[in-house]
């Protein structure tokens, strides 16, 4: 195998496919990425045995080859060149490879293929090809949403939707839940899938580096869903389980409604917490004529109150929830005003933007003190 890129081609490369790596892996060959010289250029492939991302890098290769290389070595030593650099990638001694940018000079023990997860090819003819904004935005307003304990595994990981020319995504953790549904020109296809965090959060990043791009193509199988994006493709196995009904968790009806700046309301929800978000603490909600008041307390040290006007005239209301779901929700929505919902102190409150009601946050309450 003999290959010459650009620095910055390769280590874009690499970095995409680190990030499928485990770094509990038991496994030495999944430390490894998987290089393989084509006529077409550099195949790179990683995965943990869940989740997969194969990728290719502009290259001229000179020989053909395949083998696996140390992920975390070869990317620190392509970060420590400058940029501009052209490198060279070349086997020796049937195990090694040697790296070569101008005078620097990298030699890495490398493992052979034939221990290394194969992962499957993209089926094209069952693909379902999806707008990458649309893609983008519904999983940033849902994947915070996603449990993290390991427990409740179904939860772990986004349900997807698609019936009748609608997508819908939906995520929880017990204690708040994402819904996001949008229109598709697609009538045809039916799916019902639970996609893992992992998978989604190396799309979304994939496709946050892009403000114009090409459609991203979905295909499932019975426990696979594979993205492909370009050149890069992500293989992940779905959830095994059902998810949990959550028609009933999202209220139907509200006795209070207000509709505040959503930036206003993200830096008075961030100041109260102030001192209480790193310790499980709670914001506290309080209305009265006129004004809505954010206070939050720790352990008698930090006092915090924030005040906004809002359009209120009814009894005083006071109702306390977790600062870290409200500051999530607030920084994922674009919208300049968001309705913020309310019934009683002990049942959830929905935050909706203003003119889409087909996004709806429904968080649960802690205790007001």
């Amino acid at each position: 195998m003999e290959i010459h890129c650009q620095k910055e081609d390769l280590l874009k490369g690499v970095q995409l496919a680190q990030n499928a790596i485990s770094p509990r892996s038991t496994l030495p060959v999944l430390a490894n990425i998987l290089f393989e010289a084509t006529p077409e250029g550099l195949r790179l492939s990683s995965t943990d045995l869940e989740v997969g991302i194969r990728c290719h890098v502009k290259a001229d290769v000179k020989s053909r080859g395949v083998t696996t290389v140390p992920a975390r070595t070869i990317g620190e030593f392509l970060r420590t060149l400058d940029d501009g650099r052209e490198v060279s990638l070349k086997m020796s001694d049937g195990n090694k490879m040697e790296i070569r940018s101008g005078r620097d000079r990298c030699s890495l023990a490398c493992l052979p293929k034939d221990d290394y997860p194969v992962l499957p090819e993209f089926n094209l003819e069952k693909a379902i090809a999806l707008n990458h904004g649309l893609v983008r935005e519904m999983i940033r307003k849902t994947i915070f949403s996603v449990s993290t304990d390991e427990t409740r595994y179904v939860l772990n990981g986004v349900n997807f939707l698609m019936e009748n020319g609608k997508i819908t995504l939906i995520a929880t953790d017990g204690r708040r839940l994402a819904f996001i549904q949008r229109t598709l020109p697609d009538k045809k296809s039916v799916v019902g899938a639970i996609i893992p965090t992992k998978a989604l959060n190396e799309l979304a990043r994939v496709l946050s580096a892009e403000e114009k791009g090409a459609d991203v193509l979905m295909g499932f199988t019975e426990n696979q869903v594979t993205f492909q994006y370009k050149t890069i493709v992500i293989i992940s196995r779905l959830v095994e389980g059902n998810f949990p009904s959550f028609d009933q968790v999202i209220p139907k009806s509200h006795d209070i409604q207000l509709k505040i700046k959503s930036r206003q309301l993200l830096q008075a929800t961030q100041r109260a917490a102030v001192g209480t978000m790193d310790r499980g603490g709670s914001v506290r909600f309080s209305l009265s004529t006129g004004r809505l008041q954010i206070s939050a307390s720790a352990q008698g040290r930090i006092e915090v109150e924030s005040e906004i006007e809002v359009d209120y005239n009814g009894d005083p209301f006071a109702i306390a929830f977790n600062p870290t779901y409200l500051v999530d929700v607030f920084k994922s929505l674009e919208a300049d005003e968001v309705l913020l919902e309310l019934s009683t102190p002990l049942n959830p409150g929905v935050i909706r933007p203003v003119g889409d009601d087909n996004y709806k946050y429904v968080v649960m309450p802690m205790q007001v003190t």
